[in-house]
């Protein structure tokens, strides 16, 4: 009787723990995401919208650049990174795997004194080798002109640069690290010009046309703003389930109400 009873016991203990084993959440994971700087806003508040109904697992964000955040990923520092340019052959060649969420404009901005209101291609690029040094050449005022890059790892630089023509051709009077120094830059100083997310754009600088070509999701779409540049994620090979699931996010009707306030999401490419 007392054996019997000794087995009823272990029994119930049993069936106890398989049921709170049952109910435990999933195990916890993190997601360190790394990258663009002018995608830093986009993500982190899809990385918070994800994390809001997925309570086990952690979406980290890191703004640091594009080449850094493909660094990171083939290092194996970071599961995703956000690229604001085309991943380019020797990238995907390491293994990376590619998905296009987006596409942004990049707007050339000046202070909004500045006069000139319209430039064309070729004018840009003449400016941004030091071929065209003074407003004045453009239709602008007497004054030497300011010109502002970013950093060699920016992908923003990476599209403008190669957008224009101008490789290795540039010659500015100061480089940015992050879209927001871009902005202070210009916004402070009525003779500089610079480049940034055309969904940066802010009271405090002004957006130049283009060919004659106002930068605006419209005419992103269309075509005939031609200043543009894909939104990629990236993953070390085939994303594992944890990476596909937050992809998939992305592209979920909340993921693309998320997108299209930062940029032009787009359809998978299945």
């Amino acid at each position: 009787m007392k054996q019997h009873f000794n087995y009823i016991i272990v029994l119930i203990l049993l069936m106890a723990a398989l049921t709170f084993s049952g109910c435990r959440e999933p195990s916890s994971a993190i997601l360190a995401c790394e990258g663009s700087t002018s995608m830093q806003k986009m993500m982190q508040e899809m990385a918070d919208t994800y994390m809001a109904t997925h309570t086990n697992i952690t979406v980290e964000y890191t703004g640091n650049g594009s080449s850094a955040g493909i660094r990171a990923v083939i290092a194996g520092t970071a599961n995703i990174g956000a690229v604001s340019r085309v991943v380019m052959e020797e990238e995907l060649n390491q293994g990376l795997q590619a998905v296009h969420i987006a596409w942004d404009a990049i707007a050339v901005i000046v202070h909004p004194s500045n006069i000139v209101q319209d430039l064309t291609s070729e004018q840009v690029a003449r400016i941004y080798k030091k071929e065209i040094t003074n407003w004045s050449e453009v239709g602008g005022p007497d004054s030497e002109i300011v010109v502002i890059t970013r950093d060699p790892a920016s992908g923003t630089r990476e599209a403008f640069d190669g957008l224009f023509g101008i490789r290795d051709e540039v010659k500015a009077d100061q480089e940015a690290a992050k879209t927001g120094e871009t902005l202070l830059a210009v916004a402070q100083n009525p003779h500089a010009v610079g480049y940034i997310s055309l969904n940066y754009v802010r009271k405090g600088v002004k957006a130049l046309r283009i060919d004659g070509k106002v930068p605006s999701s419209e005419n992103v779409l269309n075509g005939s703003y031609e200043i543009r540049r894909p939104l990629m994620i990236v993953t070390k090979g085939a994303p594992d389930a944890i990476e596909q699931e937050f992809i998939d996010f992305m592209f979920s009707e909340e993921g693309k109400a998320i997108i299209g306030r930062e940029a032009i999401p787009v359809e998978r490419n299945r």
